[in-house]
């Protein structure tokens, strides 16, 4: 029961999280959720009557009253005024041009104020209503057409059809335009007795006309263009990243569904988890233990390395298909250095055989178990799948234009993660409805103290009641367990609250690009409207308009030399941030010299707390102290960018003494790398452990340990805090292991001539040198799980 009850939503968001080359993109899925309308059911006539009552009619109060204050306000006073005129003042004429006074009251006060409010409610109807609300008129008329519709919202629309009507309603060399009334005789004063000469139908009226039209329709094409251009540019730059982080949030909210299910039924799911059926538990454990794209991103992960002749692993005397951990009986001591342990000898043992069968001609290929696999694949020299760049980029259409600008807008919702989850528009509200989520979860692991993973189990459940591996794979990267299979509700928290910072992340950079665009923009109008000026002033038959422009143009020239080397430095920068975009607003980059490396230990970085056109504002992540960049002085220079840089990898150098066995240090690498595994929400995995300097002049051999971070550089506490953890541990260890190097006295050579014997300087003269490897060490594996239990404070 408890698996059908959710089949459906788990398996609708299967498609969406498996990485499938088919379909819409994770927006269209969304968008698609979230604002589909079951209409198919509908005729044309139901249709167009729905559309009116969910458009129109709420707009009707706002039409009412605004042709009420056009009407009451300007066509009235300035009738009265027109009809005093007229009537009582024998209707006086506007100079010698043949036009009464109260025809132009009429003209301007009233019926242009008409054509004025007639535009008005038509960019309510075209703009507001149809082309940004109706779906019905978007299918007729195609995005493109609605795009530049909403683009010419405001002045252009106005302008252009309000010249539009005056040609209909106002231009012309016939009755109709000069008087709407012309064919009453009751009112003179709105018939051909009120005298009017030359101006509907003259030469300026229509270059004016003309002009209004052109310079609206080319506005609005500006703006199409750059709205598409500009759009176009940010979907590419944070679709790959709002899709991930969309697909973590859509997760999240089935988490919250199930939630809210198990609360709802909770004495239906009470004690659904059994101890003794382990099917799902040792899947979910045999996912995490092997999973071999568990990396935060999913991208695959590099296996730890590791020596051929044998992989000693602390806690893990002997595996068995299927079988997990257990924890070794006794105390195990290490193996003297001139005898073979039984489990090296067993894998040198498994190794021969393994090539033997494989080197065999017509034996029968053996199966393997996933444990198998895993061990050859430890074997196996480290190395990472290329990535694939495709020869073209797909261009995003004005559909996905629309759709990432709904998706930006959903961000911004009381309830990003669904209504199921509760609300998450800030962090505290987020906080507190993961614990909630928590404590419904809770409601179905019977006596648990903390929640198994195989709770859900369901939204990993395919049709036929089998686990899906990617599901699991996704809920794992998500919530990231321990390696038995539990969650506490403090990862589950640290798990919600990494995924609402991403979002609130991802929502400021968008932002912040949005400025950017913006700047632009008003350098792109400021070209545009000075051209669309001459050409303006131009087809109002300003001829003069061309000598003007030459003039300033020689003057201007005449003072480029003096700004040349500025306006270089500017278009430089001007290139930098609109075109590289090397950082965003929130970043932490680095700045240094392309001809020099960069320090092995990292770089010194700054914030990056405001971008212009024209410079950079920074602010240093050591002491807050804040600089101001030209954007053209650093464009010449490499810059760092943490946010933007994979996961982090840091690196330990510990000294060994030169009669250290290598025994030792087998077990020294594996208390390590279990260290590393133990802690799955710190650590991908345990990159790299090799000598990298032997000092016999020193009697010192100078170790490196790797290890990748989940974190970025960008969040760089959280790396320095487990870095500090890991070097702590490895000092403990090595105090364990009595593998603690110490620096002996540097001698001094008092005799101007001979050799000096470093060896003998530094043994004492009843000393005997102990052969290497010889001493015996009583070492536990419970002593280093000790050491190991000293480190998981901090965690709880």
């Amino acid at each position: 029961r408890r698996m059908s009850s959710s089949s459906a939503s788990a398996t609708s968001s299967t498609e969406f999280l498996s990485n499938n080359n088919g379909g819409d993109n994770a927006q269209d899925k969304l968008i698609d959720a979230l604002n589909s309308v079951d209409s198919s059911s509908r005729g044309w006539f139901s249709k167009m009557r729905y559309e009116w009552n969910l458009l129109i009619v709420p707009k009707l109060p706002t039409f009412r009253r605004h042709i009420s204050h056009v009407l009451f306000f300007l066509v009235f006073p300035c009738l009265a005024v027109a009809a005093v005129l007229f009537y009582m003042f024998d209707n006086p004429m506007a100079g010698n041009t043949g036009t009464s006074i109260s025809w132009w009251i009429i003209f301007v006060g009233a019926r242009q104020a008409i054509t004025m409010g007639l535009t008005w409610v038509g960019q309510v109807f075209w703009v507001e209503i149809l082309a940004l609300r109706s779906r019905l008129f978007n299918t007729i008329v195609g995005p493109y057409v609605s795009l530049a519709i909403i683009q010419s919202s405001g002045w252009p629309y106005n302008i252009c059809f309000w010249a539009v009507l005056d040609f209909i309603l106002l231009f012309g060399n016939y009755p109709f335009p000069r008087h709407w009334l012309f064919w009453q005789n009751k009112l003179d004063i709105f018939n051909a007795n009120n005298p009017v000469k030359g101006v509907v139908n003259s030469n300026g009226y229509l270059r004016l006309l003309f002009t209004c039209i052109f310079v609206g329709i080319a506005a609005s094409l500006k703006r199409l263009f750059l709205a598409v251009y500009l759009g176009r540019r940010t979907v590419a730059h944070f679709n790959a990243e709002m899709e991930k982080v969309f697909a973590k949030m859509i997760l999240i909210g089935e988490i919250a569904a199930l939630a809210k299910e198990i609360e709802n039924k909770h004495e239906g799911f009470r004690g659904t988890y059994n101890p003794d059926d382990e099917e799902k538990m040792v899947r979910f454990r045999e996912i995490i233990l092997n999973d071999s794209c568990s990396s935060a991103d999913g991208s695959p992960k590099r296996s730890s390395p590791s020596r051929p002749g044998g992989r000693k692993v602390l806690n893990v005397p002997g595996e068995s298909k299927g079988d997990t951990p257990e924890p070794s009986q006794g105390p195990k001591k290490i193996d003297q250095p001139g005898e073979e342990s039984p489990d090296t000898r067993a894998s040198r043992q498994q190794q021969s055989s393994f090539l033997d069968s494989s080197t065999t001609e017509g034996a029968e290929k053996p199966v393997y178990s996933s444990s198998s696999n895993v061990k050859l694949m430890n074997l196996l020299e480290e190395w990472e799948e290329p990535e694939l760049i495709s020869g073209s980029k797909a261009v995003a259409t004005v559909k996905d234009l629309v759709n990432f600008r709904k998706a930006v807008s959903y961000m911004d919702d009381k309830y990003p993660f669904s209504h199921a989850f509760g609300p998450a528009n800030t962090r505290e509200l987020t906080i507190s409805s993961a614990q909630t989520v928590y404590d419904r979860l809770m409601l179905a692991a019977g006596d648990n103290q903390v929640l198994p993973f195989s709770t859900l189990a369901v939204l990993a459940t395919a049709p036929d009641g089998s686990l899906m591996d990617v599901r699991i794979k996704s809920l794992i990267r998500l919530l990231r367990p321990d390696r038995q299979g539990n969650l506490t509700k403090l990862d589950f928290v640290k798990s919600i609250d990494e995924v609402y910072k991403q979002q609130r992340l991802l929502r400021a950079s968008i932002s912040s690009s949005n400025r950017i665009d913006n700047a632009f923009e008003k350098i792109v109008n400021c070209f545009f409207y000075f051209f669309l000026a001459i050409i303006a002033f131009t087809i109002l038959g300003w001829a003069n308009v061309w000598t003007v422009f030459l003039s300033f143009n020689t003057f201007f020239l005449g003072f480029s030399f003096l700004f040349g080397a500025a306006a270089s430095n500017y278009f430089e920068g001007l290139l930098l941030i609109f075109v590289r975009r090397p950082y965003d607003i929130g970043d932490r980059i680095a700045t240094s010299n392309p001809n020099k490396d960069t320090s092995p230990d990292g770089s010194s970085t700054w914030y990056v707390d405001n971008v212009t056109l024209f410079t950079t504002t920074v602010r240093f992540a050591t002491t807050n102290e804040v600089a101001t960049y030209s954007n053209g002085s650093i464009a010449q220079l490499r810059i760092i960018n943490a946010n933007r840089s994979p996961k982090g990898i840091v690196s330990v150098l510990i000294k060994f003494g030169l009669e250290t066995p290598f025994n030792k240090v087998t077990v020294f690498r594996a208390a390590v790398e279990n260290f590393i595994k133990a802690r799955p929400r710190e650590w991908i995995a345990l990159s790299g452990f090799r000598a990298t300097s032997v000092e016999a002049d020193f009697g010192y051999v100078e170790y490196k340990i790797i290890a990748q971070h989940r974190e970025k550089w960008q969040n760089i506490g959280p790396i320095l805090q487990s870095k500090a953890d890991l070097s702590s541990f490895i000092l403990e260890v090595t105090k364990k292991l009595d593998m603690k190097y110490e620096s002996p006295p540097m001698p001094v050579n008092l005799s101007a001539t001979g050799s000096m014997n470093i060896r003998g300087l530094f043994a004492d003269d009843g000393d005997v040198e102990p052969q290497s490897g010889l001493r015996d060490v009583n070492v536990s594996a419970d002593d280093l799980q000790d050491v190991a239990n000293l480190f998981e404070v901090r965690k709880d």
